[in-house]
């Protein structure tokens, strides 16, 4: 597999796990695998608070992406956005509940193109999802 393809989630709440797979170029199932370790749960588990609930969280992306050797920074006002930077989206129903996608050199990795479809496939687009905002972006680092 190759850094920036598509990776479709394979878990309801699996949309980080496929940013940091096709980040990384890996599968879907070692990216989850990465992403649960530090979670230390299911991505679909429901920890009670103050724990996180199902999906990830900022920080599980962030440190599974650094245990691969990739540093990124949060950041609510990005002036730039290079490739590789992780976005988590809020707005509308089905976006309710957040969403992450990925910048590519072929446009926005959305891993769940269609949220309101059952069928969980991966596509490439332009912008933003329809009804959605811009919450805050995990910014690759050079070093």
């Amino acid at each position: 597999m190759k850094k920036y393809e598509l990776v479709s989630q394979e878990d309801e709440w699996g949309c980080g796990a496929a940013c940091v797979a096709s980040l990384l170029g890996i599968t879907y199932r070692k990216a989850k695998k990465l992403v649960e370790e530090v979670k230390e749960a299911s991505i679909n588990e429901d920890v009670p608070r103050p724990g996180p609930g199902p999906g990830l969280e900022l920080h599980h992306i962030a440190i599974a992406l650094k245990n691969k050797h990739v540093k990124v920074i949060a950041d609510w006002a990005p002036t730039e956005m290079p490739f590789g930077t992780i976005v988590c989206l809020g707005g509308k129903w089905p976006y309710d509940r957040e969403h992450y996608i990925l910048k590519t050199p072929h446009g926005w990795m959305d891993p769940w193109f269609d949220l309101k479809q059952n069928n969980m496939v991966a596509q490439y687009r332009e912008n933003y999802p329809e009804d959605t905002e811009f919450l805050v972006a995990l910014v690759p680092v050079i070093v």
